[in-house]
């Protein structure tokens, strides 16, 4: 308590976004005594984040330090800004690796992105935490990926569960043997929903299997430790249950995932993640049962959160206003399908144009004219597997 007292008074002297926030709301640092007080600061949403960045760019007034004082600088879809303000494991998800198996004798090959997005340094830092030998291997060429697990013997990987599934194909596509030409034993997940069929498909090659959650905001927030339902949350945050309209806090059914971290450099301090989850039975406070769907418009596709917004910008500037984008999932891979109703057809360069702004390629099609009405969705997620819920 007296730790999360002294973050919160240092972000309000020192972050004047923070300190407007609690002006605001009639609220200074000395009404916050205990922890039940702390959900008496209005809760920060994350879809909110790009609209007070551009108000004062690049953090709209919530860092505590100049841009210039941070080790990295991250852009997100949206665009977010997210600072790395330490040069060690500042998402703290070395807790989450160790619980995983992961330790300082393994070669491990992270296959998140080190372009702009904070994924890759994010579990980077973290494997060198607790010394283990990391292999940048970074998103995409499959058969490249598979000749570095073979040649360099990969013991871990770190990376989305989809993309790990490409890796098995490849690998049986050559006629290698787990366990022999490739040794990989172990795999972390996060930023897409594992299935059971994925899990299973790991564990028949004798690769041991945990999940993690977190947001390029927040680093770590929970991890699979195999010691109960759902997902542990992490030692090194605040994690709360909210209701999504009023930010009070829940003890029983779903809620907004809701994050107050102790970093003094970038406070973040009752974030909303804009994920629902809920407490495990019996183990209220200590774990989730992972995300069980989204309380705004934004849809994670390939780990990527994709939002209407965006999606109308690029296309009602590319000339096109009438769209619907569809999300579904084939054999474990997310596709993101935009149908278009158009009379003059599709410029060669439009799915490029869209795949700069979400990060995610899209596939698109031509539909006949009046198909998409007024009132639909811009942006629909159809994916049929369920949602683990434990």
């Amino acid at each position: 308590m007296e730790k999360l007292k002294e973050v919160i008074q240092h972000a309000y002297d020192n972050a004047q976004g923070f300190k407007s926030q609690l002006d605001n709301a009639h609220i200074s640092p000395s009404d916050i005594l205990s922890l039940k007080d702390l959900q008496k600061i209005p809760v920060l949403k994350k879809d909110r984040l790009p609209e007070v960045q551009s108000a004062d760019q690049p953090f709209g007034s919530l860092a505590a330090v100049k841009p210039n004082e941070m080790a990295r600088i991250f852009m997100s879809p949206g665009p977010i800004y997210d600072p790395q303000t330490t040069e060690k494991d500042f998402w703290r998800f070395s807790e989450a690796l160790r619980a995983a198996g992961f330790n300082s004798n393994d070669i491990v090959q992270n296959t998140f992105s080190y372009h702009l997005s904070p994924a890759g340094f994010m579990f980077d830092s973290a494997l060198r935490e607790i010394g283990a030998t990391v292999i940048p291997a970074g998103t995409g060429n499959r058969e490249l990926q598979i000749q570095i697990m073979k040649d360099v013997r990969v013991t871990g990987y770190v990376g989305t569960p989809s993309f790990f599934n490409l890796l098995l194909d490849a690998i049986e596509e050559k006629g290698w043997k787990m366990g022999n030409d490739v040794v990989l034993n172990k795999a972390f997940f996060t930023a897409e929903m594992l299935t059971e069929q994925m899990r299973k498909r790991c564990e028949d090659n004798g690769i041991s299997v945990y999940e993690g959650y977190g947001t390029a905001d927040c680093g770590c927030i929970a991890f699979e430790d195999k010691q109960g339902p759902g997902l542990r949350v992490t030692d090194s945050a605040i994690v709360q249950i909210c209701d999504p309209q009023t930010g009070w806090e829940v003890s029983d059914g779903e809620g907004e995932v809701v994050v107050t971290l102790f970093d003094k450099s970038y406070p973040l301090i009752r974030f909303g993640t804009g994920d629902l989850s809920r407490w495990g039975k019996g183990y209220e406070g200590k774990r989730i049962a992972g995300v069980l769907g989204r309380v705004s418009d934004g849809v994670k596709v390939k780990g990527m959160f994709v939002r209407e917004k965006q999606l109308e910008q690029v296309l009602n500037e590319a000339g096109y206003s009438i769209f619907q984008a569809v999300v579904t999932n084939k054999n474990g891979q997310d596709q993101l399908t935009i149908f278009i109703e158009s009379e003059k057809g599709l410029e060669p360069e439009l799915s490029s144009k869209i795949q700069d702004v979400i990060r995610v390629k899209p596939i698109l099609a031509l539909t006949a004219a009046c198909s998409i009405k007024k009132d639909d969705k811009k942006l629909v997620d159809n994916r049929n597997y369920e949602l683990k819920k434990v």
